[in-house]
């Protein structure tokens, strides 16, 4: 079969979601070429070319953008069987198929996309159609982990043997988000030790999917990528896993092994809250083995908030965090989701000077002022008490059920902001100039006084050393 996988976007890295895949349909005998649309142009040949076409959905942003796409490679070859495959995939796999395409994969996706070329390549040689016409998913028998509008496969979730992902079928790294350093920047590659999460926090996308299950990507499947990405040119790598401390004896491992093997290599990676406190012993561990910051989903620093998401965390939590990390030498870079329907201006306003209190402001991108709660299909939070009486409609254009602030002025401001912070990462403004303009905003909606500028507020807003950060702001 003549495979085409696409991807319109994922955080501006390398796309795991099409070198993994690659590297399996190309040992099943499958013809398989990828196509970057965050970086590259639509090969119209290309599609023409492919008898299946499978479209990368890991995330919101990359489903939206998938929808859009795939509109316009159904049109150009309408023969074509189209899939949706990632995590955004099993969420929405009744809005996809059959209005956008023709089936959807989640979860472990890579043996069922295998699985469905094989059945496809069949049908395609009975049919004596060399060029894959195989459209319709009735040519096809039902497959473990494919939905198609005739039959639910459900979501294949069962251990696999990772393979070596194809680099060779993406472009360069130059082309990707790389780590600012301040005075340098490094090429950064993008790898995953784990795939799934042990954790249900209600918001997160992961937990409806694979409900507490954690899936490890083998250790030497791991090392050998990495070695494949320094070979490439890598200085610095991102482990993606959605925490990276869910499998810690694993992750240990890791980067003991490869800080042997590379000593001048970089990293950085995402862990929880609670993890930070419960392994507090193994902070050192990551400083001295290069970890040059951690991601942290501390989402809110109100305890009510933070209660209605399930995160495992409190406000002085995240403070004894602060402090642990610190002594380690571990710069930590939180991400938050302000507006929630629970979150009033004054609390707002509060984690605001949170922020402030805690020298902070350099080590948060300025996005992360703006984000708004997505609620997708099959959110865990859809029936709670908390957002029963907030929650509204599914939306199929946004992916999202809608809700609105009981204060609209809360929805003003996240409109606001997100413009404000739009328009500051365009003209390159440095994060605390920004900080204090999104300040401005919501003590204008609050009717009290303007921030002080950055300027004239050496006091609380702190020049500290430069945090390094990721060049790519967007988590969602």
């Amino acid at each position: 079969m003549r495979v085409l996988l696409l991807s319109t976007y994922e955080l501006g890295h390398q796309p795991l979601g099409l070198a993994r895949p690659a590297a399996d349909l190309l040992a099943a005998g499958h013809e398989v070429r990828c196509l970057d649309l965050a970086v590259q142009p639509l090969d119209e040949d290309a599609v023409h070319w492919a008898g299946l076409i499978g479209v990368s959905t890991p995330m919101h942003t990359a489903t939206r953008l998938g929808v859009r796409l795939a509109a316009r490679v159904r049109a150009l070859n309408p023969q074509a069987h189209l899939t949706f495959y990632g995590l955004y995939a099993s969420l929405h796999a009744d809005v996809l198929v059959p209005d956008h395409g023709d089936s959807a994969i989640g979860g472990e996706f890579e043996g069922p996309l295998v699985a469905l070329a094989d059945a496809l390549a069949v049908a395609a040689l009975a049919a004596r159609d060399p060029d894959g016409g195989a459209r319709h998913a009735s040519r096809v028998e039902p497959i473990l982990g494919v939905r198609t509008a005739h039959h639910d496969g459900g979501v294949a979730l069962g251990r696999q043997q990772f393979s070596l992902p194809r680099r060779d079928r993406l472009p360069p790294l130059e082309g990707y988000a790389q780590v600012d350093l301040g005075d340098r920047r490094k090429l950064t590659g993008y790898v995953e030790a784990s795939r799934g999460c042990a954790h249900r926090c209600l918001h997160c996308p992961i937990a409806p999917v694979y409900g507490g299950r954690l899936r490890v990507v083998q250790q030497d499947v791991v090392l050998e990528d990495v070695a494949q990405l320094v070979r490439l040119g890598a200085e610095h790598i991102t482990f993606g896993d959605p925490d990276f401390f869910n499998g810690i004896k694993h992750s240990l491992r890791i980067v003991e092994e490869l800080h042997a093997a590379f000593p001048s290599l970089t990293y950085d990676a995402t862990i929880k809250v609670e993890h930070l406190l419960e392994h507090r012993q193994h902070l050192e561990t990551l400083a001295r083995t290069g970890c040059l910051f951690v991601v942290s989903a501390v989402e809110a620093v109100d305890d009510r908030v933070l209660r209605y998401l399930d995160k495992g965390h409190t406000a002085a939590d995240v403070e004894t965090a602060l402090i642990l990390t610190r002594a380690a030498g571990l710069p930590i870079r939180p991400t938050f989701m302000p507006f929630t329907p629970w979150l009033s201006l004054d609390g707002y306003l509060a984690l605001l000077a949170w922020v402030r209190r805690q020298r902070l402001i350099g080590n948060i991108d300025p996005v992360q002022f703006a984000i708004r709660m997505l609620v997708p299909r099959g959110s865990s939070l859809l029936g709670t008490a908390a957002l029963a009486p907030h929650v509204g409609p599914f939306d199929a254009e946004t992916f999202s059920y809608r809700w609105a602030h009981p204060d609209p002025r809360m929805d003003s401001l996240q409109e606001e902001v997100a413009a404000a912070v739009e328009a500051a990462g365009c003209a390159g403004d440095p994060p605390a100039q920004t900080f204090v303009q999104i300040e401005r905003l919501a003590q204008r909606l609050s009717g009290g006084g303007s921030s002080r500028g950055v300027e004239d507020d050496p006091g609380t807003l702190v020049r500290a050393a430069f945090v390094p950060r990721l060049t790519e702001t967007w988590f969602c």
